[in-house]
């Protein structure tokens, strides 16, 4: 199994339980296995029981919860017309709706000849791999968004490229910073709109969001780099202009991301190309069916499940009983992983077919305790970016208590600000903070003043008893990504 995406080994603790070295458990796992014992098989099955039981019993109650308001949602067109074959109202999300809509465009077509494209250059002529897929990617966004839109996106990769040629990391952020002000300021917004149509301004936002990333990668990358380093393929220099377009416009990364820091990017660009194998046709394969499936599934899930819809009915939501709020929560934290399982896994289904290995999509939320594998474990490429740019220059965990919190508060001020800068989003930065800083105070306090255990307590007892623990965390864990969908309704919850 690969490894997570680890920026620092001093930095990032990340331990992976099927981590080998040597065909060996890792040291950190042995020990792991011997301090916590394995749990009786009976019972595991009595905790999967009732977890069964549990799951089904609020999921339905909130199924039907939203059958009962079925008629009054589509009164207020918060919900539209779903599938003849299901007979029920499908409800709607602008994120996954914005998504989707992308294939009414010349998407499918365009998006077939790019990959079709680039494998027969591969085949025939790899040394104009890069330059491939500079012009069919740019070719490709011509064809599907307004020109405007492109050649703004041109523009500011030129001028990026120019900012970052200073090697100054000052006047770098300062740049980035700047662009985000044209979206979260009014005052800046006016110039927008004086190039932009207002049709297309969302397509314009959400592009440039996702290149100002990669430009800060890139420019900050550049600024480390003591000699220009050369491609071992093709003993050209790289860093150079050419190189900032493959990255930015990369087309598989480029729509949806994930984020994917440059250095990374470059590695695995720089490899020769590999020929295709029956194990690569099967990995393929098997990710396709994966992405597609959960695809379906959520097609399908809109169609019984109200949550985007039921946030604007707080009444609703307000006389509903415990069991009934509870499927509400669970349903909304288990759609809002699945999306973007799909929204982060087709990008990747493209990069596997290019070669390249990008973040994985999240990781299973049920199978996260603590704030800290929320972030590393859900958006695992804007998690390397921050800890790579933000977190490590700032200081990171190695320069104290109060330099590790000051690091911490500007990672989550610049996440509140790239996201937009609304109420929700705010406190939805607050609560992350404020939840990595306790679980630091605790982690801490535990390390230094943990008592002696008694003899008789056996691993199993262990892990139990630290599993009680933890069971706590899963309140303010889930009500993080809940808040800002309950605080400012709909829209909150996709920015």
């Amino acid at each position: 199994m690969d490894k997570p995406p680890t920026i620092n080994s001093e930095e990032s603790e990340e331990v992976t339980p099927t981590e080998e070295s040597n065909g060996k458990p890792h040291h950190k796992q042995r020990i792991f296995d011997d301090f916590y014992d394995t749990i009786p098989r009976l019972e595991i099955l009595g905790y999967g029981i009732f977890l069964i039981c549990y799951y089904c019993t609020i999921i339905y109650k909130f199924c039907k919860l939203s059958k009962e308001r079925e008629a009054s949602l589509l009164a207020y067109n918060y919900i539209h017309e779903g599938w003849s074959m299901i007979n029920r109202g499908q409800d709607a999300d602008f994120e996954w709706d914005y998504w989707l809509s992308q294939l009414t465009r010349p998407f499918l077509g365009l998006l077939i000849s790019y990959i079709l494209l680039c494998r027969a250059v591969e085949f025939f002529i790899p040394k104009y791999r890069e330059t491939c897929l500079i012009l069919s990617g740019l070719g490709f966004l011509y064809g599907v968004f307004n020109w405007r839109v492109i050649t703004c996106l041109i523009l500011l990769t030129i001028i990026t490229y120019c900012v970052s040629r200073t090697r100054m990391k000052s006047l770098i952020w300062i740049s980035a910073i700047f662009q985000m002000c044209m979206f979260n300021i009014d005052y800046f917004q006016q110039w927008i709109d004086m190039v932009i149509d207002p049709d297309d301004y969302n397509d314009f936002n959400f592009l440039t969001s996702l290149c100002l990333l990669k430009y800060l990668s890139f420019s900050l990358d550049c600024c480390d780099e003591k000699t220009t380093p050369l491609c071992p393929v093709t003993k050209r220099k790289q860093d150079t202009l050419f190189d900032l377009f493959v990255y930015n416009f990369y087309l598989p990364l480029f729509l949806l991301g994930p984020i994917h820091v440059y250095p990374k990017f470059r590695e695995q660009m720089n490899q020769p190309v590999q020929p295709w194998n029956k194990d690569k046709y099967v990995c393929c394969f098997w990710e396709a069916l994966h992405y597609f499936g959960w695809m379906f599934f959520i097609e399908i899930a809109l169609h019984y499940c109200y949550h985007p819809s039921l946030t604007f009915d707080t009444i609703t939501l307000k006389n509903a009983s415990y069991v009934e709020c509870a499927g509400y929560v669970m349903c909304s934290l288990l759609y809002f992983q699945i999306k973007y399982m799909a929204l982060y896994g087709f990008p990747r289904l493209l990069c596997l077919l290019d070669g390249l290995d990008s973040p994985k999509p999240p990781m299973c939320i049920h199978a996260m305790y603590t704030f800290k594998d929320m972030w590393r474990f859900f958006d695992r490429g804007l998690h390397e970016f921050m800890v790579r740019y933000v977190y490590i220059p700032l200081g990171g965990s190695k320069a104290g208590f109060l330099r590790q919190q000051l690091s911490s508060i500007l990672c989550f001020a610049m996440i509140t600000f790239w996201h937009g800068g609304g109420t929700n989003i705010i406190y939805w930065g607050i609560t992350n903070w404020a939840g990595l800083t306790v679980e630091t105070l605790v982690e801490v306090t535990l390390k230094s003043r943990v008592p002696d255990e008694p003899t008789w307590v056996s691993g199993a007892m262990r892990r139990t008893d630290g599993s009680i623990q933890r069971s706590h965390v899963r309140v303010p864990v889930s009500f993080q990504y809940v808040l800002p969908v309950r605080c400012e309704g709909r829209e909150a919850g996709h920015q």
